[in-house]
């Protein structure tokens, strides 16, 4: 199990700044090549996909990171806005 933060930032159409986290969880699967990985909102009003959560039966948990972070990038609201991925201290 990883844990990780995604971090989105940038402007709205106003101008305003936008701040968004979401602290992700991954878990690999009990067969080889598994993975889910789960994304919880940090920031209130924070866009969420549904489900919560993306299962793989390949890639593991890497690939299921990598699905469930290109799906909150491309909720409405997160479209353009710049992500970082760093591990929560």
């Amino acid at each position: 199990m990883e844990t990780k933060k995604l971090t989105l930032t940038g402007k709205n159409e106003t101008g305003a700044d936008i701040y968004r986290s979401y602290f992700l969880v991954t878990d690999a699967g009990t067969l080889i090549g598994t993975g889910r990985a789960s994304a919880i909102p940090m920031t209130g009003g924070a866009p969420m996909p549904e489900p919560e959560y993306v299962e793989v039966r390949d890639g593991g948990e890497e690939e299921a990171l990598s699905l469930l972070v290109e799906s909150v990038l491309a909720l409405p609201g997160n479209q353009g806005l710049i992500a970082a991925l760093s591990v929560p201290t």
